[in-house]
């Protein structure tokens, strides 16, 4: 592997891996999240590319559409998953307890 190409892999890893450390600080600091609850939320990047990647397979023979098509699906079905989540999360705060002690 050439020296331009790690070049190129440390640009993408880090264009990829800067958001997903903020989105990470976001929900452990705005969600109160705990740290294996916010990392396995943030983790759900790699099905949703996964689910993206199959589901553009037909626009394969084009590859500027297939990658566009892969990583908006991949934006749209994380950003789903995660405000699923965050929801679901804020709804069990301000739940009523189910304390039966006083």
């Amino acid at each position: 592997m050439g020296s331009p190409t790690v070049v190129v892999l440390v640009i993408l890893a880090t264009v990829v891996l800067a958001p997903l450390m903020r989105e990470y600080t976001d929900l452990r600091r705005s969600h109160g999240l705990s740290r294996i609850a916010a990392f396995g939320t943030t983790a759900l990047v790699l099905p949703a590319f996964a689910m993206a990647t199959v589901m553009s397979l037909p626009l394969a023979p084009h590859p500027a559409a297939h990658w566009t098509a892969t990583v908006v699906v991949t934006m749209l079905a994380y950003s789903v998953a995660t405000r699923a989540i965050v929801a679901s999360a804020s709804r069990a705060e301000t739940a009523p307890s189910r304390r039966t002690t006083g």
